[in-house]
């Protein structure tokens, strides 16, 4: 694959259902921007309205007013609806609406796709949901007119490129928050690198092949030593596929990595999930760091009373009341691994478990079981199910409880990714053993959050919950092999995934942490307009030469429809029949 196939087309792209391929392609320039009749009340009438409910005839706040006065409002954007039950991605997003609606803000969630059983799920528990179509501004408009946010969550930073200039247009007083969720060019680069040393390695493969099957058998005799020397060679010349994505560090000239991180710049904070990640954020790319809040998963505290090799295990937080115990060592057996197959670093880690890593471990444990869940499996998945192999894809799993507390240690054998994984933090949730690599591990090691140089983690200790050096198929089966067949070593890792949710993924502490950053974006003198006086590079982004995305978005709307329906036009236009504020207030 090249970087350029790998950058993720530009959602504004994505035309909707009944729009033809050509309204993507360049054609008949824009028609001049045209007002579409007026709009119902717009944010700034809604927010006008409210505070004139609250003001008396003497310009002073009556107590009943401010009793009655409305809760604050979020709004999140998304392309998708949040999947709880199959992405880990859902669950933290979910995590983060629950916990508004918990504080009695009052809470919109606003998607563009087809409303679904993950749309009604949201809306059955009070929260508001709304379908809309991308490049249609008036649609979203009236969303965020209805609710008047004072802040917008914005679902990776797609949706901030689709959406942001149009919140910053109708809610200019609204903060705007970037939930990355994870680097997307990061695991872009790091699939890259890993393609490329594997398709290196099959051309030196078949390069030694050919050479063997070409070569005269007597003058091969008689180089018999020279060849050994070669094979040492060709072994050494051979490329690590994990090594090689974990040396890839997207760079100035990687374009998806440029949208990143406009997109960060242009939001008034971002909501990083991987402390590596920020760490290479504040370092690498010098995001100034009260732009970036790390907001990893949100676990309930799975802290519990167990000794680790005679010693105390001392909690990081208050411990709490004990869970119900999850099955130990005797009552699981068996291997599995869970992640959705729209997720590529999942596709890629099941085909190099079934290929390279099973084999090797049904050969030392011949009875073993290796059961493979995650929804929406392909065919090519579906084909690696091999009963006579113990390997079974079983595909959607209705509940983690049912995955995690029959088998005795997951397997996530990652080569490339990015961000916290989430079936390793769900496993540990469950008393599951993790066997993976340093990319599953990278973010889940309590005091490391610099990127991997070659050998930085061959000979460091501490508390994990499970095993993670193993960049080989040979290492990684072998670690498998020993966490199911130790008791003691099972034991001992089990007691550190319960380590591991207090020390990083802790639901409060982790929740009021996002809670504090958002809190503090109003803050201060001047509250959030004085905090964006002072930010010069989001400024300049802002500037009409840096908004490519939203004059797209805006000749895509009009060349599907005939018209702009968005009240707001760009900033320094008047659409066709618009007054300035000044004239009309005249």
């Amino acid at each position: 694959m090249s970087r350029a196939s790998a950058v993720p087309r530009c959602p504004l792209l994505a035309a909707p259902p009944r729009a033809s391929a050509a309204s993507c392609r360049c054609g008949t320039p824009p028609t001049p921007w045209r007002a579409r009749s007026p709009p119902g009340p717009r944010a700034r009438d809604v927010a006008a309205a409210a505070s004139a409910d609250a003001t008396v005839d003497d310009g002073s706040k009556s107590a009943s007013a401010e009793d009655e006065k409305p809760a604050k409002s979020v709004v999140f954007v998304s392309f998708l609806w949040p999947e709880s039950s199959s992405s880990a991605a859902g669950v933290r997003t979910c995590a983060l609406v629950r916990d508004f609606k918990s504080r009695g803000w009052r809470v919109h969630f606003v998607a563009c796709a087809k409303r679904n059983s993950h749309a009604d799920a949201l809306e059955a528990e009070g929260i508001g949901v709304s379908e809309i179509l991308p490049n249609r501004g008036a649609d979203f408009e009236d969303v965020l007119a209805t609710t008047a946010p004072s802040v917008v969550i914005f679902d990776r930073f797609m949706a901030e490129e689709a959406f942001s200039f149009r919140v910053r247009a109708a809610c200019p007083n609204a903060a705007r928050v970037l939930d990355m969720q994870d680097l997307h060019s990061l695991r872009y680069a790091r699939h890259h690198a890993m393609k490329e040393a594997i398709r290196f390695n099959r051309e030196k493969d078949a390069e030694k092949e050919k050479d063997a099957a070409t070569a005269d058998a007597a003058a091969a005799d008689a180089a018999a030593d020279d060849d050994d020397d070669d094979d040492d060679d060709d072994d050494d010349a051979r490329v690590n596929p994990i090594l090689a994505a974990m040396s890839a560090i997207p760079n100035a000239r990687d374009e998806c990595l440029n949208r990143e991180l406009a997109a960060v710049q242009r939001s008034d904070l971002t909501l990083v999930c991987s402390m590596v990640e920020r760490r290479l954020m504040l370092d690498t790319y010098r995001v100034p760091p009260e732009k970036l809040e790390l907001a990893s998963f949100f676990c309930e505290s799975n802290h519990c009373e167990m000794r680790r090799n005679g010693e105390d295990l001392p909690p990081i937080m208050p411990p709490p009341p004990l869970p119900p115990t999850t099955p130990g060592f005797d009552a699981r057996d068996g291997f599995t691994t869970i992640g959705t197959f729209h997720h590529k670093p999942n596709v890629d880690s099941v085909r190099w478990l079934a290929e390279a890593i099973w084999p090797l471990i049904r050969a030392e444990l011949p009875t073993a079981t290796m059961r493979v869940y995650g929804s929406y499996p392909t065919e090519a998945i579906r084909q690696l199910h091999k009963p006579e192999c113990g390997f079974l894809v079983e595909g959607f799993a209705p509940t983690i409880e049912g995955v995690m507390d029959t088998s005795r240690v997951l397997l996530a054998p990652l080569r490339f990714g990015a961000g916290v994984k989430g079936k390793i933090v769900d496993a540990w949730t469950r008393g599951l053993p993790v066997v993976t690599t340093p990319v599953g591990a990278e973010g889940t090691v309590p005091g490391m959050s610099l990127m991997w140089p070659e050998g930085l983690w061959e000979d460091r200790t501490g508390v994990w919950g499970g095993k993670w050096r193993s960049i080989t198929a040979e290492d990684f089966a072998a670690d498998a092999i020993e966490l199911h067949e130790n008791r003691e070593a099972w034991d001992d890792a089990r007691i550190d995934c319960s380590a591991m949710i207090d020390r990083l993924f802790p639901a409060e502490r982790n929740l009021a942490t996002v809670r504090r950053a958002i809190d503090e974006l109003f803050e201060g003198e001047g509250g959030l307009e004085a905090r964006r006086g002072q930010d010069y590079f989001a400024a300049s982004l802002w500037h009409h030469t840096a908004r490519s995305t939203e004059y797209f978005s805006r000749w895509i709307e009009m060349k599907e429809t005939g018209k702009d329906t968005s009240a707001h036009g760009p900033e320094g236009v008047f659409l066709e029949g618009q007054t300035r504020e000044d004239d009309t207030e005249a």
